[in-house]
């Protein structure tokens, strides 16, 4: 497959939704388009603005507020998994108001999940789902 064909099928995989870079990798590795080929299809996604992680995590993030259902944890690792650089997302976690959100979502997992359980429980259901529970805090 050469340069243009390439690009095409990689713009039409943009085209239904945000990629990352390591996405839209793997999915011309899957396409069996030779290494170089895709190095070259990536920075000319970049540099036309079709390809963004930073603009990736933002979008994400504010997928999450308006819907709270992962921890701060969980994101990371979400962001991880699509193949985000560590620096990339720090700096976007930096800009997002964590505490915040965080108790929104406790809250959130309160008066539902959390409900009726035992104490002891629900700190370590957090605990496993990744948020740092401090003595006293969101469980009064």
């Amino acid at each position: 497959m050469n340069f243009e064909e390439a690009k095409e099928k990689a713009v039409k995989y943009l085209v239904l939704q945000l990629r990352t870079e390591a996405e839209v990798k793997q999915k011309l590795k899957k396409l069996n388009v030779e290494d170089e080929i895709i190095s070259q299809v990536t920075s000319y996604l970049k540099s036309i603005g079709y390809i963004d992680d930073n603009k990736y995590v933002e979008a994400y993030l504010r997928q999450c507020v308006n819907i709270p259902k992962y921890s701060v944890f969980e994101i990371k690792m979400k962001l991880k998994q699509k193949g985000i650089h560590k620096e990339i997302i720090e700096k976007k976690l930096e800009e997002f108001n964590t505490k915040e959100y965080e108790s929104k979502l406790i809250e959130k997992l309160k008066n539902g999940k959390l409900k009726n359980m035992e104490e002891i429980k629900q700190r370590a259901y957090l605990y496993r789902r990744g948020f740092k529970i401090e003595k006293d805090i969101y469980l009064d």
